[in-house]
């Protein structure tokens, strides 16, 4: 009677790593947060309450050097508080159904500049806004 021997494999089977790295892929890119929108460095005032976030954020900036050129930072152009209406209105075409819109204005701008964009917003149909604030550091 003869016995056989096992033979040792002489390569390793890679048929299932493509798509292995494949569904990783799929998995990085749905879970991945996108935006085209550039941050602007903006001093918000502290709060000590939880951070909430959106996965299609609309980020308004507003500082000192702004409010004094009645304009706001909105989708990575400086543009007149007056025309932030149509700016919106255009971005939310976009925008699936889930957004949110983000105020980040700066804690030393007076609030009349504030309530400007406010009733901008309020044209255009934003009912939900957050107005952004950083977590108090305790020293």
């Amino acid at each position: 009677m003869k016995i056989r021997k096992k033979r040792k494999l002489d390569s390793i089977p890679v048929a299932a790593m493509g798509d292995i790295a494949f569904l990783l892929l799929i998995f990085y890119i749905s879970t991945t947060m996108l935006t085209d929108q550039k941050p602007r460095d903006i001093n918000l005032p502290e709060i000590t309450s939880e951070v909430q976030t959106s996965p299609y954020p609309l980020i308004i900036y507003l500082d000192s050097e702004l409010a004094d050129q009645n304009k706001v930072y909105f989708f990575n152009q400086e543009i007149p508080i007056e025309n932030l209406n149509q700016a919106l209105k255009n971005k939310i075409y976009e925008l699936p159904t889930s957004f949110r819109v983000y105020l980040n204005i700066d804690k030393n701008v007076p609030f009349k500049f504030m309530y400007k964009v406010i009733q901008e917003l309020k044209e255009a149909g934003i009912k939900n806004l957050i107005i952004s604030t950083k977590p108090k550091v305790e020293q």
